[in-house]
């Protein structure tokens, strides 16, 4: 169990880097205007990223539950 809680704030501290890492990308993209080409890599980047977020978060509930399950 204890490896698991330590896989479980692992992915939670991820999550929460991932998020602010995304935050600064919004910032930059509003700054920009729409005509930017910098605007469009801006935007895959956050697609890519909030998929990864989107696994994170699978993968930290799949956590949860496990240790859930054992208490």
């Amino acid at each position: 169990m204890p490896e698991t809680s330590d896989d479980l704030r692992a992915t939670s501290e991820s999550i929460e880097a991932d998020a602010r890492y995304l935050a600064r990308l919004e910032e930059r993209k509003q700054a920009l205007s729409p005509e930017d080409p910098e605007l469009l890599a801006l935007s895959q980047e956050v697609e890519q990223l909030t998929i990864r977020l989107r696994h994170q978060a699978a993968a930290e509930r799949e956590l949860a539950e496990e240790i859930a399950a054992t208490a």
